[in-house]
């Protein structure tokens, strides 16, 4: 039945002017409770009866007590759904007739600041039998019927309905949880003889969250889709995420929509994983760990046990759930939401500093994709369409070159020389080199996945890593590694190859030092380094071959000298053979 119907039967059994009790059914967290609020509010001018009483059963563990906290909450209609205050129940209880009571009970029902409610004492039952007298005439919710304390059983529940519908001319309402009482408990068997009918409360998702949420507001409207989307229904899961979607709000001010989006789409699965129970079918530390649901579509080894196919099918029923909820890997950004649903609070500081990285990834992906529609035209057709087409690589260059990655700017390029457009994008090159490829952090050749094509971009990136070599005399840079833990890779290592033959020899002749001997070792154990990277491979042998050649020439000028070349001369044959390699590639 949708709430629209719902609503309709709710405002026709308190317009009924005969007495009648009803049940108001649905499952768990629905909002019953909720809606039949709503209607009383909106719908108590047209209500049969003056009075109306809303009562918990929660706690209450005798008949007497459940008598005591109607009168207690009886209202005018049209204070209906009001909170109770300590005025409205002295308000009932002047309504008493004590006019021939004793003078100890008229003296504790002069209401000062201290008066207090005569529930208790010798004339507690006496009062007890008045207030369920005067009680009549009266719309009744009564509500948590489930949570009833154990001392009021069904039987008593549903007999004193009985009564105030049959006697005292009153309208009651049970608002009952489904599936929340054992299959024995009595108000199986007397529920028939006491109701006159149920109306089933079940409504759609659609419904449920216009009932929590403001649909009117743009920044709800995503979390509103993704509830849908998971089926939630359950009017306390909604409120949650209402909840925390507020939390988020100052953090999400001014941000772009898709951070918004990302954030109550993972605020949304993360509230509906923590507190929805077997409701959703993935747990928030399969949330946390889902990295994409490729591996888990792999073929299945033939040699798997029966327990681990078992495990890896449920695996996959969890990754197609959030695939098809559009949940495709965790992030730092799904960690902040999901810590935030699990404390209760926002790290504010944190939380900023993952939109920024996320809003710049946003901008990164739009504004490359600009170099992606700029080749979608250039493949789109044999049009005559240059000059549309260079203005769309045009643009690209102009707002997304710095995310462009070398192999982007040698295919671009690759076209401009085509079409002789040289001038123009060596000057892109140029940018390229002295502002963007700097700050990419490479350091290495081979960090290159694939070295241009282009001849110019070729010389640009060769340019770009000899300037990366450590400026200084060869007697710094030298010094400088042996400080160090060992021969490096990288900047150092490019600045010692790069020094000429001369300095190398300069530098043996000038050095007077207890050093003298493991300087040279060091510089020499660099012809026995081999690397993948073939840069690398050629500066350790230019400075092997470079400090082996100025100690020869050293050892050639005394005989003391020749004397203490000997101690290097395991290194000969290594000499040899560099040098041989060294001539052949000039060949």
């Amino acid at each position: 039945m949708s709430i629209a119907k719902v609503e309709k039967a709710l405002c026709s059994f308190a317009a009924q002017k005969t007495g009648t009790a009803i049940v108001l059914k649905g499952e768990w967290g629905t909002g019953k409770t909720h809606f039949w609020n709503r209607v009383v509010k909106s719908s108590f001018t047209s209500f049969s009866r003056p009075k109306y009483s809303y009562v918990s059963l929660f706690g209450l563990n005798s008949l007497n007590d459940l008598k005591r906290s109607i009168f207690e909450n009886t209202v005018e209609c049209a204070k209906a759904g009001e909170l109770v205050s300590k005025e409205s129940v002295f308000e009932n209880l002047k309504k008493l007739d004590l006019s021939d009571a004793t003078t100890g009970l008229r003296k504790i029902l002069k209401f000062g600041k201290e008066a207090k409610v005569p529930f208790v004492g010798s004339f507690g039952g006496v009062i007890d039998s008045i207030q369920y007298a005067l009680t009549g005439d009266t719309i009744i919710c009564i509500d948590d019927f489930e949570r009833r304390g154990s001392g009021l059983s069904s039987r008593d529940v549903l007999g004193l309905i009985s009564r105030l519908v049959d006697s005292k001319n009153c309208s009651i309402i049970l608002i009952l949880n489904d599936g929340s009482l054992d299959k024995d408990d009595e108000f199986f068997s007397f529920s028939e003889k006491v109701f006159d009918y149920e109306v089933t409360f079940a409504p759609s998702e659609q419904e449920s969250v216009n009932l929590v949420f403001d649909t009117t507001r743009e920044n709800r409207k995503s979390a509103i889709e993704n509830a849908v989307k998971l089926k939630i229904n359950n009017i306390r899961l909604l409120k949650k995420i209402d909840f925390f979607a507020t939390i988020l709000d100052s953090a999400l001010i001014d941000t772009h929509s898709k951070v918004i989006q990302q954030a109550q789409s993972t605020l949304t699965l993360a509230v509906f994983s923590v507190y929805g129970g077997e409701k959703c079918k993935v747990d928030i530390d399969f949330i946390l760990a889902h990295q994409g649901s490729l591996a888990s579509y792999m073929p299945d080894n033939t040699n798997i046990s029966t327990e681990e196919l078992e495990l890896k099918q449920i695996t996959r029923e969890k990754s197609t759930y959030l695939d098809e909820y559009g949940f495709g890997s965790c992030d730092a950004f799904d960690v902040a939401i999901i810590d935030l649903v699990r404390k209760g609070y926002a790290d504010e500081d944190s939380l900023k500093l993952l939109i920024e990285g996320l809003e710049k990834k946003i901008k990164h992906d739009a504004d490359i994709a600009l170099l992606q529609k700029a080749w979608d035209l250039f493949h789109a057709s044999f049009s005559n369409n240059d000059s549309e087409v260079l203005a769309a690589f045009e643009l690209a260059i102009s707002r997304a070159l710095q995310h462009f990655d070398i192999n982007d700017l040698d295919s671009v390029t690759s076209i401009y020389y085509e079409l002789g457009q040289e001038k123009f994008i060596n000057s892109v090159a140029d940018k390229y080199f002295a502002e963007v490829f700097p700050t990419l952090g490479i350091r290495e050749k081979y960090d290159i996945f694939q070295w241009p094509r282009n001849e110019y971009l070729s010389l640009k990136l060769d340019q770009y890593f000899e300037s990366l070599a450590i400026k200084g005399s060869l007697s710094e840079l030298i010094c400088a590694v042996m400080e160090g833990s060992g021969f490096p890779d990288g900047d150092l290592r490019r600045g010692i190859a790069q020094a000429t033959d001369d300095e190398f020899y300069n530098y043996f002749a000038q050095l007077n030092s207890k050093e003298f001997t493991r300087h040279a070792r060091a510089l020499l154990k660099c012809g026995e380094v081999q690397s993948h990277d073939d840069d690398a491979t050629k500066d350790y042998q230019a400075i092997f071959i470079k400090s082996y050649s100025a100690l020869l020439k050293l050892s050639e000028l005394t005989p003391i000298n020749a004397i203490r070349m000997n101690k290097f001369k395991v290194y000969s044959d290594t000499y040899t053979k560099h040098t041989n390699t060294f001539k052949n590639e000039q060949q």
